[in-house]
């Protein structure tokens, strides 16, 4: 299903939050899943990439506030504002939906960022065209207000009543908290679908970190460090020799 969800992407309006219709998804092998990568809950459904080209996602376009694409895109904002042009406008807003700061303060139920990296996310999303919202009679996208009204009047979800399809067969597993957990799924799912615990993920499939670097102890490195500095030495007294006896040649 869609959502909305605020971003604060639109150099304008003093840099107030938007909030867009949309479905996110982070493409980022299970290989990769690490502690850092749990920042919205406990449950993942990982689908197959060729589903997602099929049904509209592709991936963000990730800029730092103040980028250039990100200031000339403000600059067509302003133009269809002042041109009182719908269309150009909307077209505009819908650019604007598919864009991502690199990096900025994260807050969710649980967790909380002062400075969270989104780029690390390799998000894919989908945003409904106006043609859809128009259809389901929602907006396209709510001011911040707007947005807080919106989910005040719906029991605190921002969901709206349209989304994608998929099937089954288009899932290729699915992340649940626990064991428990699994069981429930496969109570609907059955057993067409892997399922894993978020433990067998971070501790058996992938390990806990794996991938630091072993580093040489201070005791290697003094000691590497001395051989190479031997070694030096004697090379350059071989050539001091050489010289010299070969000066002592010419003498002669």
């Amino acid at each position: 299903m869609y959502s909305y969800c605020l971003e604060k992407i639109i150099p304008s309006f003093d840099f107030k939050p938007i909030a867009f219709p949309m479905i996110s998804m982070s493409d980022y092998p299970v290989s990769e899943i690490g502690n850092n990568y749990w920042a919205y809950g406990d449950y993942s459904i990982g689908f197959k990439q060729s589903w997602g080209v099929k049904a509209g996602f592709s991936p963000v376009w990730y800029c730092s506030y103040g980028s250039k694409g990100l200031l000339q895109l403000n600059v067509l904002l302003e133009n269809a504002l002042k041109e009182k042009s719908n269309g150009r406008f909307g077209a505009v807003m819908y650019l604007y939906a598919q864009m991502k700061l690199v990096q900025a303060p994260l807050n969710t139920k649980s967790k909380s960022f002062n400075s969270y990296r989104f780029y690390d996310e390799r998000e894919w999303r989908n945003v409904p065209y106006v043609t859809v919202t128009d259809r389901a009679e929602v907006l396209p996208f709510l001011t911040e207000e707007n947005y807080k009204k919106y989910k005040k009047q719906h029991g605190g979800s921002s969901l709206l009543d349209i989304g994608v399809e998929f099937q089954y067969d288009d899932i290729h597993y699915i992340i649940a908290k626990s064991e428990e957990d699994i069981e429930k799924t496969k109570s609907i799912v059955g057993d067409r679908i892997h399922i894993f615990t978020k433990n067998e993920v971070i501790e058996d499939m992938i390990g806990v970190d794996h991938h630091d670097e072993i580093k040489p102890s201070q005791e290697q490195v003094d000691y590497e460090g001395a051989l190479r500095h031997v070694e030096r030495m004697k090379n350059m007294f071989e050539e001091e020799w050489a010289k010299r006896k070969n000066n002592n040649s010419k003498k002669e």
